[in-house]
């Protein structure tokens, strides 16, 4: 059943899109729209422009482009109807009386299922071993000490030991293809002969979540001993699993983690099965992946409070330091926790138990406290070079934080503990400020977008004529656009998807008597013409405001200085008139026959100069 517009536009008026897109990346200010660093392409320089006032986002660069519900698509890799239910309970709208059938003729909808189908199979499988392969299994679980429960909760399953198990169960079902198959990160064709076989093979297999209970990909263990084989495989990357973008088990812990205001992270499956089947719920991993900004701000959804389990040693934390440096850069609140040597949250909580486990995490300490502890246990506070490294890398770290307050209460307990001086602690920190900075936004305050050199001259480039009249439509008073509906012709237009843009926007005008940016994007199929749209939403570049900029200075005019769209209107019907007289005019010149016509022309042409 579709979504009534009027439920649809419910829901995209309850759902802010600064605040959404916020919600998954770090969103600035700039002038009177918004910069991001665009997370659908690598992005040095903030490409990524939203506009509050039209409800929409374009990036420059890569040309990724929509409203609140395209973004939500398209960061979260999941359907349409998904999106939209997602933003709905955002919102607290009540979606349950339409239909959730997925539409399988979607590219994203049938990897959904054929991973939802894939892993009820590896799940089956577990339930229905024999002989041999069954004792191994059987004997590894009881091992680690994982009951039913928890393989029913988690979907634990087993891929047999067979080079073609998995991809003959779906080819004699002809329920998908190899290509298909192949295209889910669950076969893999050789180069030598192009023939196919399963990823994955005798282990036992993680059905991997994304945050809404949908599996996205796998991870396997392998079971027999075998030095050559890698303990663990996981899917690669799919058009549904970004592994910079999922926590395993946050489709489980979510709500354990709102009630607890903190988050354990760990780095592997086990752990969290582990810790789950422990009573202790509120636990994440990264997946053997280093931690990303996207699982940081993933998880500031649900806390601000990280609790990181990292081994108790230099190598440990430096291992883990860029983990450490995203937390503190996104303002969340960091401890660490270090188990006992050779201990990791698996076994400790199997063989200690949960009150011990649990009494770990209340003596959790801050980033300062644990460096320090490490080089006292190793011994590397004894001299005065060995205290300066230490307290070089402590402010390496408190130079992250972006609340200004908390760092001068940092400064003031290292001062106290180590007997410095605040101000000699304040230059250290004023240098690595200096370095830091380096990392991040370019200094100059108007950011660019790229442009990309082809090498060849574009014959068929848009006149900025055109481009304006697109302007006009999208951001445009009453007036302005009436007088661009009154008085546009489409001869005035060359360019073929500038034409079908302006037809889209004339037929929303005259239907709609307004232009809503947001709801025609959704509406419009062609990449081309959606950017064209989004384009002259967006601002290409903003001017930063700042308190201490004079009032009469260029920039501040300019920033202060509304557009007089009315007289711009003008300005575009005008300009392409007399584009279409001068292409007449060239016309004519080149058949003779038309010499008179050529003459009636250039007469128009000259009107039309001397009219204001």
């Amino acid at each position: 059943m579709r979504i009534p517009d009027e439920v649809f536009d419910e829901i995209t008026r309850a759902n802010d899109i600064v605040d959404v897109i916020s919600s998954y990346i770090s969103v600035k200010r700039r002038g009177s729209s918004f910069i991001a660093l665009c997370p659908f392409h690598p992005d040095k320089n903030p490409s990524m422009h939203i506009s509050q006032t039209k409800q929409v986002y374009h990036c420059f660069s890569c040309k990724a482009g929509g409203n609140v519900i395209t973004f939500v698509q398209e960061f979260e890799k999941i359907t349409g109807m998904e999106a939209v239910e997602r933003l709905a309970q955002r919102a607290g709208i009540n979606l349950g009386q339409y239909s959730r059938r997925p539409d399988l003729s979607n590219e994203i909808a049938k990897l959904f299922d054929i991973n939802q189908k894939t892993a009820r199979y590896f799940y089956d499988n577990l339930a229905s071993l024999k002989g041999d392969e069954k004792t191994l299994v059987r004997g590894y679980l009881e091992k680690r000490g994982l009951d039913e429960a928890a393989i029913r909760s988690f979907g634990i399953g087993y891929a047999r030991d067979n080079w073609h198990d998995l991809m003959n169960h779906f080819t004699e079902n002809e329920t998908y293809s190899l290509d298909e198959l192949e295209s889910a990160g669950l076969v893999i064709k050789t180069e030598k002969d192009g023939k196919y076989h399963d990823r994955f093979r005798g282990r036992l297999i993680f059905p991997v979540f994304n945050e809404s209970g949908k599996v996205v990909g796998f991870g396997g263990r392998i079971l027999k001993n075998d030095k050559e084989t890698a303990k663990y495989i996981n899917s690669p990357e799919t058009k549904v699993y970004l592994k910079s973008k999922i926590l395993y088990g946050l489709n489980f812990s979510k709500d354990h983690i709102r009630s607890n205001d903190y988050v354990i992270l760990v780095e592997g499956y086990m752990d969290v099965v582990s810790l789950f089947q422990a009573g202790i719920k509120n636990t994440v991993a990264s997946s053997g992946t280093a931690l990303t900004v996207e699982q940081v701000h993933l998880i500031s959804r649900y806390t601000k409070n990280i609790v990181l389990l990292y081994d108790a040693d230099v190598a440990g934390i430096k291992a883990a330091r860029r983990g450490i440096e995203l937390i503190l850069e996104q303002g969340l609140e960091l401890s660490i926790v270090s188990l006992p040597d050779g201990e990791d949250p698996d076994s400790f909580v199997r063989t200690k138990g949960t009150e011990a486990f649990e009494k770990q995490i209340a003596n959790r300490t801050s980033i300062i406290n644990f460096i320090s502890a490490i080089y006292k246990k190793e011994g590397k506070l004894n001299t005065p070079e060995s205290k300066t490294e230490f307290i070089k890398e402590i402010i390496s770290y408190i130079v992250r934080i972006p609340d200004k307050i908390k760092i001068s209460f940092y400064i003031k307990e290292l001062a106290e503990t180590y007997r410095l001086y605040e101000s000699d602690l304040r230059d250290e920190l004023n240098r690595a400020y200096k370095e830091f900075k380096k990392t991040q936004f370019p200094k100059s305050s108007v950011v660019l977008p790229e442009r990309k050199d082809t090498g060849k001259k574009d014959t068929n480039r848009k006149s900025q004529a055109e481009n304006d009249l697109i302007k006009v439509f999208v951001s445009g008073n009453y007036e302005a656009i009436n007088y661009i509906a009154d008085n546009i012709y489409i001869d005035y237009i060359t360019d073929e998807k500038v034409l079908a843009a302006v037809e889209v926007l004339l037929d929303e005008w005259h239907n709609e008597n307004k232009i809503d940016v947001s709801k025609l994007v959704s509406m419009i199929d062609d990449e081309e013409i959606k950017n064209l749209i989004l384009n002259e939403s967006t601002l290409k570049y903003e001017i930063t405001k700042t308190d201490f900029l004079p009032e009469d200075s260029v920039l501040a005019r300019v920033e202060r200085e509304p557009v007089d769209y009315l007289a711009l209107a003008g300005d575009v019907i005008k300009k392409l008139k007399l584009l279409d007289i001068n292409r007449k005019i060239r016309s004519s010149l080149k058949n003779k026959d038309d010499h008179n016509k050529g003459i009636d022309f250039t007469t128009e042409k000259k009107n039309i100069i001397r009219r204001k």
